[in-house]
């Protein structure tokens, strides 16, 4: 009958697809847009799911959830550069505090953010880690540029990178001889020019499957000894991003979504048993 290409193929891929995410990111980003978080959507549910609504919140239940208090405790103080922090698409303040929470407790020497942006939780991160380089990384800010390196990748949210100023958070602040900006593609980003040891890694740069993977695993490239990973977006509106999450779950990783935020954290020593043989599997 046509086989994948066929009328009620489509049709109930596009059914599977719909979500309010899709629709959002349509009117932001356009058709492309709307089409590449459709793509997202179906892959997470997968091509023969039964049709339910919801499908990205029963993804999201299957997260383990978890205090911050968890995770060695709140901080007394946590200092917040607020600059930037209302930009659409910036980091909320609730998953904010979190981030700086948790960098605070691991104490890193280095830190590696995956999505840079505005800057403005890479110059906070600085901020609260007064003794760690803090290593960010994004697209060129040539939009050519960046718009080359993108094109037929599985990335999202192409409005975000259209309209970033980056690192402007953190140009000409005290904090900037702290922060070392990497410019490229994270899927294929020459890594050892980061010096380590990096403990701390937050995961928030292209939201699809493929990058949440990608990232990932390029951070336990360079993960030694104990680390936090952190992950962003971690919600309903981004099923690629839950699905390489149940992944991990599912193998028995210690990954869990912190309570009342968009985040999901996992503490753990990078030669842990879990950890090799899941990158073995």
């Amino acid at each position: 009958m046509g086989g994948r290409n066929s009328f009620l193929f489509r049709t109930g891929k596009g059914l599977l697809s719909l979500s309010v995410a899709s629709l959002i990111r349509t009117v932001l980003g356009g058709l492309k847009q709307g089409r590449q978080s459709l793509d997202d959507t179906y892959r997470a549910v997968s091509p023969f799911a039964p049709l339910k609504f919801g499908a990205g919140l029963k993804m999201l239940g299957r997260v383990p959830v978890a205090p911050l208090s968890s995770f060695g405790g709140v901080p007394d103080i946590v200092q917040l550069d607020l600059r930037y922090v209302d930009v659409d698409g910036s980091t909320p303040y609730r998953d904010l505090i979190a981030i700086l929470s948790l960098a605070k407790n691991q104490n890193p020497r280095a830190a590696l953010e995956f999505g840079t942006y505005f800057g403005s939780t890479t110059a906070n991160l600085a901020l609260n880690l007064p003794e760690a380089t803090i290593h960010t990384i994004d697209l060129p800010e040539d939009l050519s540029e960046a718009t080359a390196l993108v094109e037929g990748k599985p990335v999202n949210d192409l409005h975000l990178i259209k309209g970033r100023q980056l690192g402007k958070s953190f140009r000409g602040t005290a904090a900037e001889q702290r922060i070392v900006q990497h410019l490229g593609d994270t899927a294929t980003y020459d890594y050892s020019l980061i010096q380590g040891p990096v403990s701390f890694f937050l995961i928030d740069g292209s939201h699809t499957y493929e990058y949440a993977r990608s990232d990932t695993l390029r951070s336990f490239a360079l993960a030694r000894n104990e680390c936090s990973f952190l992950w962003h977006d971690c919600d309903e509106y981004t099923p690629g991003v839950l699905k390489w999450l149940l992944e991990m779950v599912d193998a028995g990783l210690p990954v869990v979504r912190i309570q009342n935020t968009s985040l999901a954290c996992m503490k753990i020593n990078a030669q842990d048993s879990r950890v090799q043989r899941f990158l073995n599997s």
